[in-house]
């Protein structure tokens, strides 16, 4: 790590047992077969080459970085050349054992799991924020198994160019979220519904003092709500989230 981002040719190798009963070694297969290996050409293309992609490739870049960023989040990933990762200093982002299994079988991403990406330019111009009310974020309990708690990781990588790329992953069980940097265009959902066409040269540049509070909008864990089988919590910035109770 050079600055506070990551240098991906530096990156170890992050092993974690997330597939229940199966060997480490097994479950670091399916996680090369289903996420590393389809996505690193794309992530060459992207990160190092600066390049546009389309369509499938596309989907093989997002689902290579939400694995990376869900591993590094996690307190089980090991680095196999340190041993644990060293992630105080936050709360680590842990999705349900129930959503595993179906990560498993379908290598599909949870819908209530989202991912942005943003670019800074550390000597860049300066560029004007939204203004914002950090977003609580609750922990969700259903009866049914479904929800967990919330939970956001961000993770930066250089780019040959100079510049930045900040991803940020934001899980919010069975709650509806909006990120302010996204909808003024700041930032670029790549997660539900990656876009149709990546072109990481286009896309906005922040100062380095916008980068620092792009991920501050969201505060996880703030507090624990109950629903009922089948309720979601239908907006996490606006008190109709509290019908879902009555």
């Amino acid at each position: 790590m050079r600055n506070g981002k990551v240098e991906r040719e530096q990156l170890s190798r992050v092993m974690l047992p997330v597939c229940g009963s199966d060997s480490l070694n097994d479950c670091n297969k399916w996680l090369n077969d289903a996420f590393e290996n389809p996505g690193r050409p794309q992530v060459r293309a992207v990160l190092d080459g600066l390049q546009s992609i389309t369509g499938a490739e596309v989907l093989s870049f997002v689902r290579w970085v939400a694995k990376t960023l869900l591993l590094h989040a996690h307190p089980l990933a090991k680095d196999s050349e340190i041993g644990h990762l060293n992630i105080k200093g936050h709360r680590p982002l842990v999705l349900p054992e129930l959503l595993l299994p179906t990560m498993r079988d379908t290598a599909k991403l949870p819908d209530d799991l989202s991912l942005w990406m943003g670019v800074i330019d550390p000597v860049g111009a300066p560029v004007t924020v939204p203004e914002f009310e950090p977003v609580a974020l609750p922990d969700v309990d259903r009866p049914d198994g479904a929800g967990g708690n919330s939970g956001c990781t961000l993770l930066g990588f250089s780019l040959p160019d100079g510049k930045q790329v900040l991803f940020q992953l934001l899980f919010h069980p069975l709650c509806d979220v909006s990120n302010p940097f996204e909808s003024t265009g700041l930032m670029t959902r790549l997660w539900p519904a990656p876009p149709e066409v990546l072109d990481i040269a286009s896309l906005p540049v922040l100062d380095e003092q916008a980068g620092k509070v792009m991920g501050k909008w969201v505060v996880t864990g703030a507090f624990s709500i109950g629903l009922q089988p089948g309720e979601r919590w239908p907006d996490c910035a606006t008190v109709r989230a509290f019908s879902a109770l009555s």
